[in-house]
């Protein structure tokens, strides 16, 4: 027989790959866990996890249990899932991804108020850039930018994230302001591509597009890293109004060629859950609680408060 709780504890540790990863998961003690471990294989009579100073790996027993254990919470996860549907209160743990920035800008101010609505959510956040597969990663709602390659999965704007070059008042007054896009090309822009050999910076002009190849002595991928360097003056920076709020607020930053507009225009943002026949209450209800959120609202007020 597989007991509910043992069961779920046990996948849980060997999906997170430790007693401490599953501990701090779960907001218990690692002696808690292991402790509870220790019942189960007495109760089984069978050592379920080969423990060495170094490694911890599954036995045979082990690997043999945790395919029944995790079948076995799944369907009680399911019926959890049906008996909420049922009553119509959203429950359960929230998984979701989103870039590091995005989800410090969107998704912290919009939690509390998520969680004081539905107080029998709890909310699990990976910080990760790379686009996983929801379904092998257990992942309820991903945030994401840009067009969407995967048909299968369906998505939810939230809102258009749209991108403006900025620099510090002190570099401006050291360097000048440059009054066309032609004119980067002789400053030193901060690019969010670090990757490619040339960084090409397009705008739209009463003539057409420009298209402006930009240098820089710095290049990252992470638009907090980038945004620090602008504040302390290293160069101009092209990034989403969503990133600056505070430091517009401050003056740190101040617009760079306002009156041009970069192409593309904007970059859709996401809210993405993969096309399962009964979406979880939960799902829906952090995807609506985002939309409704954003709905009416400029992407450069995000991150105000």
């Amino acid at each position: 027989m597989i007991q509910g709780s043992s069961a779920s504890l046990f996948v849980q540790v060997v999906e997170e790959g430790s007693f401490s990863a599953a501990a701090r998961v779960l907001g218990v003690a690692p002696s808690s866990v292991a402790r509870q471990i220790r019942q189960l294989e007495d109760g089984l009579g069978t050592r379920l996890f080969q423990r060495t100073t170094r490694k911890q790996s599954l036995s045979e027993a082990g690997e043999l249990y945790y395919q029944h254990a995790k079948r076995a919470v799944e369907e009680l996860e399911a019926a959890r899932a049906a008996i909420s549907r049922l009553s119509g209160a959203p429950s359960g743990v929230l998984t979701v991804t989103a870039e590091p920035d995005l989800a410090t800008a969107l998704i912290a101010p919009l939690l509390p108020g998520f969680l004081a609505d539905h107080p029998d959510i709890k909310v699990k956040l990976q910080f990760s850039s790379a686009l996983e597969d929801l379904v092998e990663g257990r992942i309820d709602v991903a945030i994401r930018m840009g067009q969407l390659k995967d048909s299968s999965l369906i998505a939810r704007k939230i809102f258009d994230s749209r991108s403006q070059l900025y620099a510090s008042p002190g570099y401006l007054e050291a360097h000048g302001a440059p009054s066309h896009p032609a004119e980067l090309a002789g400053h030193q822009c901060l690019s969010f591509r670090p990757d490619a050999q040339k960084v090409v910076w397009r705008f739209q002009t009463q003539l057409g597009e420009c298209a402006v190849p930009v240098a820089g002595r710095i290049q990252a991928n992470g638009l907090a890293f980038l945004k620090s360097l602008a504040v302390s003056g290293c160069g101009i920076v092209m990034i989403p109004e969503w990133a600056v709020a505070q430091e517009l607020r401050s003056r740190m930053l101040v617009p760079v060629l306002a009156g041009f507009d970069a192409i593309p225009a904007s970059t859709p943002v996401y809210a993405v859950y993969s096309a399962r026949r009964h979406l979880e209450p939960k799902t829906r209800a952090f995807a609506g609680h985002l939309a409704n959120e954003m709905s009416g609202r400029r992407a450069g007020q995000l991150g105000s408060g």
